[in-house]
């Protein structure tokens, strides 16, 4: 029973509590306010606002507590409310002014007005001094100095008076007498805030970093609580190495948001200063995760994490940095520190090329880099390893891997490395091996028999591999196989020598033989990756994939971790046309920099042929990532960005892929390509004309030349290259540009009728069917509606057909389905200014004007809102009797079209 009783007790007060009118909270809340209580009193005036929300004392006192919290642009919406609902205009602007100070909106408060009946002359010149702020950051000198003017009648001893003819020096650029001026405020009015904090930005703008220390200090002593200043004064500090003075204003601004970016900078700084690296990079990272960007925080963060000894974080940070380092910076050394720790080779080569003092330990990072960028397809950049690398050290192993790297870059002078390394120590197998397939690749025979002659007199059975190598690459192939068959009698098992005799069966054409050989080799190799790759291409040859592919997925059994196998089976499945097979196999790999190139290009490929559009994207963001400059990457990632549209993006990465290499004809075509889709007609032109002519000649060439004669305003010589590109591929792209040329020349109903048999022949082609959509909307209002309803059947959330049609279905009467689709199309884009004006018009056109103000409310406070949309929620205004409001509205925006302009003007004079 007693428990009862509680629970009725309880609800008695909570019904007691819900009876209070808005009135009786806004009293409590004052009281709360009168004893500091802020928290209570916000409590109580929004408690105030859910039963009166247009009480407008409670708007007023909640607007002056945000204030006083430095809360102002709650404080700007309340204080502006408060005179919306009839609040003495002479006691909001003062707030509101200050407000608009402190939140930077300069447009708003220029347009304040500074007397009012009622305001004092006091009051007058502190609203006029903020306005006047605004008026010169507006860079409105004329009207600043008619304000000052008459800021300097007003018969008062405020200071803001004082600080208006600051300003009038300023503006004459006499900043000596506006210092002075400015210093004889601050004797008078010693801690006057904006008197202080104005002295402190003319010591900034005058390099004078000390003057502004002491002027912000002066402030803070008496504003302890402005984060503002506060945070502008741990800055100075910081930057000046005062970090101990710093550091206490820090952690104070640290308890009231300990996520800001740019205070765990200054305090990731100010630990490092102080040696202090575990908790300096503890603040950096937590900066940079909530978006920092000062290369000083990434520099401080990497020589944190190198300290202590971190190197993956050391790059993770330099790397972001290191672009913009002079050359021989400290941070560069660190940097390739850190990436020799890790192995990343060809990321320390790079940051190393930029070192200017070397010496002979460098030698093997060089030549490592310079491999690593070969096999991304940097040639530019290997040949630049080789440069940096020669003379840097002559012993036998950098000799030789410096003699492989010339070579694998056509450059026969890695042979003399090559013989003089091999000459220093002649027992080196790899120099040996290496210098074997360099004599072959440049057919220096001779040379080639007699290696492998040493060889043989050693009883290497790699001396017969050698010498049956060359003979046949001579044409004697008996002569051959002898050699061959000699290096089986040494080595019966290797499946080396037996996959050399396959190979020579089936350059004979002894398929059958070869055939059997391999499956022999595989039942007692049933892994040999060499064996698998031939038997599936024989297999694939004779349309019996799946018996090849069955042997690498049983190989594959055996080895489930071997990365080779996974992707040998992975090109198997694409090579058959089995994407998504090769897709649910590689992507369980974990992306990592060491997984070989061919697992990037075929997991690419297979998310391509799938339309797997996103996981391609992240796909090649994240291959170029770990491999930068891999053609391969580059050319997927570039034919993701076209098909995005995305082609301000495409255009800088095919120009930083062309700089490096300018004679690759496919990067040059694909350069053109974009160059012409972001509008630069002049450049693509000039690319385009050093074309060969077999490209230009080509379906490609031939688009792009149409598109470019297009650009130049000549659809007439363009359209027979249009033509020919459209019926090469009748994609959209290419339908879009022929409908653009011949509705240049005069030819819509040419236009109209290639758009619509193109529908009719491609009915999925949604971008089409939208555009054909909005060609019927002038012809033929319900075929236009028929055209969306069609794309609503292919894409339901589509939501600019669901807004379009839903316009259409107003015009022709149709309300309660133009309900219907408009607010689907808000469901999809709930912000968006153009589809709320819909959804507003639509209301109106039903008679319910005050949901179309709501909707229109919305879209004006949008800053993507057109003059348009904001005009026509004005004219809600207007006709919901709301005036005041309307006006208001009406003048607080600055309007750029002609025609805005001028409805503005005759609202203005239609509601006078």
């Amino acid at each position: 029973m007693f428990r009862i009783f509680l629970i009725l007790s309880f609800s008695m007060l909570v019904l007691a509590c819900s009876q209070q009118t808005g009135e009786q909270h806004l009293e409590k809340a004052q009281g709360y306010a009168a004893e500091k209580d802020h928290p209570a009193a916000v409590i109580e005036l929004k408690s105030a606002l859910q039963k009166s929300p247009q009480l407008a004392a409670a708007r007023f006192e909640l607007g002056r507590i945000y204030v006083q919290q430095q809360q102002f642009q709650q404080a700007e919406k309340e204080l502006n409310r408060a005179m919306e609902y009839g609040y003495p205009e002479e006691e909001v602007i003062p707030l509101l002014s200050k407000a608009y100070q402190k939140t930077g909106a300069d447009v708003a408060l220029s347009k304040l007005k500074n007397q009012y009946a009622g305001l004092s002359e006091e009051k007058a010149a502190e609203v006029g001094f903020y306005k006047l702020e605004s008026l010169v950051r507006l860079q409105r000198t004329d009207d600043a100095r008619a304000l000052i003017e008459q800021i300097r009648n007003y018969d008062t001893d405020s200071p803001y008076k004082a600080l208006a003819l600051t300003y009038s020096y300023l503006l004459d650029e006499e900043k000596e007498r506006a210092m002075l001026q400015l210093k004889d405020v601050i004797s008078n009015h010693p801690y006057q805030p904006d008197a202080l904090t104005l002295l402190g930005r003319l010591h900034i703008s005058e390099g004078n970093r000390e003057g502004a220390i002491e002027a912000y200090q002066q402030y803070y002593a008496a504003n302890p609580d402005d984060h503002q200043v506060s945070f502008m004064l741990a800055r100075l500090l910081t930057d000046a190495g005062r970090t101990e003075e710093a550091e206490p204003i820090l952690d104070k601004l640290l308890t009231v948001s300990d996520t800001n970016p740019l205070l765990n900078q200054l305090k990731g700084l100010s630990r490092a200063n102080d040696g202090d690296h575990e908790e300096a990079l503890k603040y950096t990272e937590k900066a940079l995760m909530n978006k920092g960007t000062d290369p000083g925080l990434r520099l401080a963060a990497g020589y944190s994490a190198f300290q202590l000894g971190d190197f993956s974080t050391a790059v993770q940070h330099l790397s972001h940095v290191a672009s913009d380092l002079p050359a021989n910076h400290p941070g560069l050394r660190l940097l390739a520190a850190s990436q020799i720790q890790l192995g990343l080779t060809d990321e320390a080569g790079e940051t190393l090329k930029r070192l200017e003092q070397l010496s002979d330990q460098e030698a093997q990072l060089f030549s490592a880099a310079g491999f690593e960028m070969l096999k991304e397809g940097n040639i530019k950049g290997a040949e630049e390893m080789v440069a940096r690398s020669q003379g840097l050290s002559e012993s036998a192993t950098d000799l030789t891997r410096l003699g492989v790297l010339q070579l694998s870059l056509n450059d026969v002078k890695g042979i003399l490395n090559l013989e003089q390394a091999l000459e220093q120590e002649p027992e080196q197998d790899t120099t040996r091996a290496t210098l074997a397939t360099a004599y072959l690749v440049t057919e220096q025979y001779d040379k080639a028999m007699q290696l492998a002659q040493e060889w043989k007199e050693q009883g290497d059975v790699q001396g017969f591999l050698l010498a049956g190598t060359i003979l046949r690459r001579q044409g004697e192939d008996q002569q051959a196989r002898a050699e061959f068959e000699q290096a089986e009698q040494m080595a019966p098992e290797d499946p080396k020598v037996r996959l050399a005799l396959i190979d020579l069966a089936l350059a004979e054409n002894e398929t059958e033989q070869a055939t059997a050989s391999l499956k022999q080799l595989l039942d007692e190799h049933p892994t040999q990756i060499p064996a698998l790759s031939r038997y599936f291409d024989l297999m694939h040859r004779s349309k019996e994939s799946e018996k090849g592919i069955a042997l690498i997925r049983k190989a594959l059994s055996e080895k489930p971790d071997n990365i080779q196998l996974k992707v040998l089976l992975a090109h198997a499945y694409l090579l058959t046309q089995q994407p998504q097979e090769s897709i649910k196999l590689l992507s369980q790999e974990e992306a990592a920099k060491d997984l070989p190139v061919k697992y990037w290009d075929i997991l690419g490929q297979s998310y391509l042929r799938s339309n797997k559009i996103k996981e391609a994207t992240d796909h090649y963001d994240t291959w170029l990532e770990y491999h930068p400059h891999n053609l391969k990457a580059v050319m997927g990632k570039l034919f993701l960005l076209d098909i995005q549209n995305q082609f301000q993006q495409g255009l800088e990465l095919a120009k930083d892929v062309m700089s490096r290499y300018p004679d690759d004809v496919r990067l040059l075509s694909v350069y053109t390509h974009f160059l012409l889709m972001t509008g630069d007609f002049e450049e693509g032109r000039k690319r385009f004309d050093t074309l060969p002519a077999k490209v230009k000649a080509s379906s490609l060439g031939k688009g792009l030349h149409g598109r470019l004669l297009a650009g130049e305003d000549k659809c007439a010589e363009a359209m027979p290259n249009i033509q020919a590109a459209y019926e090469d591929k009748p994609n959209h792209r290419h339908l879009s540009l022929a409908v653009f040329c011949l509705n240049k020349l005069d030819r819509r109903e040419d236009s109209y009728q290639l758009l619509s048999e193109h529908v009719d022949r491609m009915p999925q082609d949604q971008a089409s069917l939208m555009m054909l959509a909005e060609r019927e909307i002038p012809r033929d209002m319900k075929q236009a509606a028929a055209r969306y309803k069609q794309v609503l059947e292919l894409n339901s959330t589509n939501y600019l057909a669901l807004n379009n049609i839903a316009y259409l279905q107003m015009k022709l009467g149709n309300l309660d389905d133009a309900r219907d689709k408009a607010l689907l199309a808000l469901e999809q884009r709930p912000e968006d200014p153009a589809v709320l004006d819909t959804v507003a018009q639509v209301m109106k056109a039903r008679n319910n004007l005050s949901e179309a103000e709501k909707y229109l409310a919305r879209a004006a406070e949008n800053n993507q809102t057109t003059d348009e949309i904001y005009l026509n929620y004005v004219e809600v205004l207007f006709e919901r009797g709301r005036t005041e409001l309307a006006r208001r509205k009406l003048n607080q925006r600055d309007y750029k079209q002609d025609s805005a302009i001028k409805r503005a003007e005759s609202l203005k004079q239609q509601y006078q």
